[in-house]
């Protein structure tokens, strides 16, 4: 059977359920899946349209377990550690670009026979979200980024993040450099104050466990060392249906223009900025951010 009654034992490296997922947010709900090579892990909460929340680049299901108490109240919510992060095991031979990703991420809901009726990404999980939406490879009803990174890096960021993230495939030394100096509490408190965000309303734990192990750091570097968004803002225009475009003002990593644009460029976008807030906005303000979301779900089924 595709679901597991267990969680896999984790490869060398990699965050392992028994030793790392003791108290793991929202764990009474995770469930493991094998679909095609890759041991998925995700969690399911509450009932309504199904919601498919996608996280951003080295985090995973627990990115939105601030989150998820609000929206489950009107949605059926699903969230998945994305290949090479968290809990979620990939295939061998698995190339994470963008539509390797999205590949990846359509057969397990076909496994699941889930058609999400809107998607929630943040960062790069917005960029998935893009992706598969204005391709139609999935047909949401709604679709809702935070803090979605369409662009590529601009500036110094540009070239490092690419070249630091290239190293990390040739033998993980860039992987167990960053693992060794952000693991700990003041190296993590440095990473979210970097993007913007306030450290003392992210709960810090579950990233100190993600960056304590070298294969999540090295799948997070290989997502970034092939992803190619060149096309992403081209793609907005293919966009039609109702898309929210939610971006913090205080964001370091993905510029909150980024988002306006993208929001212009669709059909019937929407951009709504938070004064206060980076580029975790949704985990600092669960409260602001489900808000959005619901108010725009119930917007877009308005008669």
């Amino acid at each position: 059977m595709p679901r597991l009654d267990h969680a896999p034992r984790a490869r060398s490296g990699q965050p392992d359920w028994s030793r790392d997922g003791g108290d793991w947010p929202n764990r009474n709900c995770s469930e493991f899946w094998y679909v095609d090579g890759t041991t998925w892990h995700l969690q399911r909460r509450g009932t309504g349209p199904l919601a498919l929340l996608l996280h951003g680049t080295g985090a995973a299901t627990h990115s939105w377990s601030p989150l998820i108490p609000e929206l489950e109240q009107k949605f059926e919510v699903l969230a998945v550690d994305l290949p090479g992060h968290g809990f979620t095991q990939v295939r061998r031979g698995f190339q994470p670009s963008l539509p390797g990703m999205a590949a990846e991420l359509l057969a397990l809901m076909k496994e699941l026979d889930a058609a999400p009726s809107t998607i929630v990404g943040h960062s790069a999980g917005a960029a998935i979200a893009l992706y598969v939406a204005a391709r139609r490879q999935m047909r949401p009803d709604t679709l809702v980024s935070i803090n979605g990174a369409f662009e590529p890096f601009s500036g110094l960021m540009r070239w490092i993040a690419p070249l630091t993230a290239k190293a990390a495939t040739m033998g993980g030394l860039a992987a167990w450099m960053v693992s060794r100096n952000s693991a700990g509490p003041e190296g993590v408190r440095s990473l979210i104050e970097n993007v913007g965000s306030d450290p003392d309303a992210v709960d810090a734990r579950p990233y100190s466990v993600l960056m304590r192990q070298r294969g999540h750091i090295q799948g997070a570097l290989r997502m970034m060392a092939n992803w190619n968004v060149s096309s992403l803002m081209l793609d907005c225009s293919k966009v039609s249906i109702p898309a929210l475009f939610i971006a913090g003002a205080q964001d370091r990593a993905v510029p909150p223009e980024v988002s306006e644009r993208a929001a212009g460029r669709t059909q019937n976008g929407t951009y709504l900025e938070f004064d206060k807030l980076g580029h975790l906005a949704h985990e600092e303000a669960p409260e602001l951010v489900a808000a959005a979301i619901k108010d725009h779900w119930d917007r877009s089924k308005a008669p």
